[in-house]
């Protein structure tokens, strides 16, 4: 585990006493990596937004996308016994 040091706003803080956050959880330290899991998560799924929409733009991807809705038209049909 790896030990940083580091300032937080004291109005940060303020609210999360007022609103016993801080409480929900064993140290400090677990919140601000709980915090950190979210905000990394949050990241990831920006970044897989992102790369939809410019997938979207691209002919290659159209095109591949379109040629496997072709070939599993009729699965939604299927009943399996």
């Amino acid at each position: 585990m790896l030990r940083k040091t580091v300032t937080i706003k004291e109005d940060i803080i303020h609210y999360l006493d007022e609103n016993n956050i801080s409480a929900q959880y064993s140290s400090f330290s677990e919140m601000v990596s709980s915090a950190l899991k979210l905000l990394i998560e949050k990241e990831k799924k920006e970044a897989y937004k992102k790369a939809m929409l410019e997938a979207s733009k691209d002919a290659l991807y159209i095109q591949d996308m379109q040629e496997v809705q072709k070939d599993f038209e009729y699965a939604d049909f299927e009943v399996s016994k």
